[in-house]
């Protein structure tokens, strides 16, 4: 499985290095045989990700006949074979994509304490110590969360989604408590995001005011009650990296982005008017869309005060990026969101990442995000920024 998770993130960068040598080169058209190996390259992706979730459901899901009990084992040899002699493989097929298969299939994950007897075959998962103990968690206590983002980041169940988010905020709390790291990281948001302002031909000097704002907000602690009134109300469950940044803030941004708001949909579709204005008119629609939202604010210098000032700065920049006129700007957008979306798979994923301790898990993160900013900044130094 670690194999193939390689192969098909391989295979992706592939299709995706090849497609854009035309979607940035606006001369460049494709020939028959460029758009063979395009679908051809597509298809063996397609048939990849059908194979890891085969190979997932026989040998890592719960319901996988190699982790029945004794009862059910004699059960089943009491059943007559011949009835699945007889089945097509056709059939078979249909009978474990049907509903009722599928459903059985998503409401469990494989409770990694059930590998004992198969530590020789699966190492990675027997050293899985905190997975084990945010599954315990979560049979015991519940793990709240604001949304599933099961499917996104490709768990195989709430379940696990849910047990490595508990995780996962254990190993961003550690982070946090390192003053390297947490340097790191705020230098990853100031400078990330100040050049992509950059990038679009926008001074990102306000940008960097608010930011700064922002991090002296957060760094005194009378404020935390604030942040923390202003987000339960928005249904936030954890004051953590991942539940504030990546849950409430990007992951929401991006869902958004496919989803704007009426009056920027209009600005956009509005073809009689030149891209400059279009571009234009959408800052001044998102600041109004801000302001509304700032006149509902119970504090009017808490938490979303200031990220809504980040937002006025950031906003139109990838409101446009996404949706305006295709451009480099829109293609290094979606690169962007990409990149964090990948990070996503990765810290989720044990293959990339060691869910035995927090101070593991932790280092792993620090790593993946390392990797990740660095894809970014090559991205757009090779762009000109």
């Amino acid at each position: 499985l670690e194999a193939l998770e390689k192969a098909l993130y391989c295979w992706e960068d592939a299709l995706t290095a090849f497609s854009s040598t035309f979607n940035n080169e606006t001369l460049a058209l494709q020939t028959k045989a460029d758009a063979a190996f395009t679908k051809d390259v597509q298809t063996l992706l397609d048939v990849g990700y059908q194979m890891q979730d085969q190979a997932e459901m026989l040998f890592i899901d719960q319901h996988s006949v190699l982790f029945r009990n004794d009862s059910e084992e004699s059960l089943d040899s009491r059943k007559p074979s011949h009835v699945e002699t007889r089945m097509s493989g056709k059939e078979r097929v249909d009978a474990a994509s049907s509903p009722d298969s599928f459903e059985s299939a998503r409401d469990g994950v494989a409770d990694l304490r059930e590998f004992e007897e198969f530590s020789e075959l699966f190492p990675h998962l027997e050293r899985q110590a905190l997975y084990h103990a945010a599954l315990k968690q979560h049979e015991d206590n519940g793990i709240p969360c604001r949304r599933m983002h099961t499917e996104l980041v490709r768990c195989g169940s709430d379940v696990e989604y849910l047990a490595k988010v508990h995780c996962l905020r254990q190993a961003y709390t550690k982070l946090f408590n390192l003053p390297a790291a947490t340097a790191f990281i705020a230098d990853m948001g100031r400078q990330v995001m100040s050049d992509l302002i950059m990038y679009a031909d926008r001074d990102p000097k306000d940008y960097l005011v608010y930011y700064e704002r922002m991090l002296e907000f957060l760094k005194e602690p009378r404020n935390h009650s604030i942040m923390e009134e202003e987000l339960t109300v928005r249904g936030v469950k954890c004051m953590n990296f991942y539940d504030v940044l990546v849950d409430f803030i990007l992951l929401d941004a991006f869902e958004e982005m496919e989803k704007p708001p009426s009056s920027i949909k209009a600005i956009l579709q509005n073809r009689w008017i030149s891209a400059s204005f279009r571009e234009t008119a959408i800052g001044t629609a998102v600041w109004s869309v801000l302001m509304g939202k700032r006149q509902m604010l119970k504090y009017d210098q808490g938490f979303l005060a200031h990220f809504y000032s980040i937002s006025e700065q950031i906003s139109p920049v990838l409101v446009w990026g996404f949706l305006g006129s295709e451009s480099n700007l829109r293609s290094t957008c979606y690169y962007f969101k990409e990149q964090v979306i990948e990070f996503l798979i990765d810290i989720f994923n044990i293959f990339k990442v060691r869910y035995t301790t927090v101070d593991d898990l932790a280092a792993d993160i620090l790593r993946e995000m390392k990797t990740r900013v660095e894809n970014i900044n090559q991205r757009l130094s090779l762009e000109g920024c």
